[in-house]
């Protein structure tokens, strides 16, 4: 087999149009690809400057915020400071003028054991400034009707044999009137 060099080979010219139409085709896109590739490194510069002045300024209004709790911090320190001051001073007053108030004269009875005494003394208390002349009586309250109606009447009760109990044993008495129920009583016979 020989190969032909020689025969020139006639490309038909729609083939030819086709094949530079697909080259002009690929540049355009990759002319496309790397605009927007620039574009797209153009907006991260850009968004990259926006955060770092963002950034600058977060700091700034964290160091002003800073500066003005320290502020506020040192105002409320005088503040308790200069209230300390005076009241310290008030009081360094006050004890001053406490020495040299006039005292009651110490009295010389008291009670002591409900008994009026004639010496005073820490433990015995003083004499009550103020007294009922009049002494305390409970107030007389007539019973009720319904305690008189269960008082007056009689229930008859069914007599059941029992066997004999010693009158010194404890039963549990169910009484209509009392109000503790189911206490333990004697039985009364």
């Amino acid at each position: 087999m020989s190969i032909i060099t020689d025969i020139p080979i006639k490309i038909p010219s729609f083939l030819f149009k086709k094949r530079k139409e697909r080259e002009q085709k690929f540049n355009k896109e990759m002319e496309e690809k790397a605009a927007k590739e620039l574009e797209k490194e153009h907006l991260q510069e850009k968004a990259k400057e926006k955060y770092q002045e963002w950034l600058k300024k977060k700091n700034a209004e964290e160091c002003e915020k800073k500066k003005k709790e320290k502020e506020k911090e040192k105002q409320r320190q005088a503040e308790l400071q200069e209230k300390k001051e005076i009241a310290e001073k008030k009081f360094k007053e006050w004890l001053e003028n406490a020495k040299n108030k006039p005292r009651p004269a110490a009295k010389s009875y008291g009670y002591a054991n409900g008994k009026l005494t004639d010496f005073y003394s820490g433990n015995s208390y003083p004499e009550p400034a103020f007294y009922n002349p009049i002494p305390w009586k409970p107030i007389h309250m007539p019973p009720s009707k319904e305690a008189k109606d269960l008082s007056g009447k009689k229930t008859k009760r069914p007599v059941i044999s029992q066997p004999h109990r010693s009158s010194s044993s404890l039963v549990v008495q169910k009484a209509r009137s009392n109000l503790c129920l189911g206490t333990l009583c004697r039985i009364q016979r």
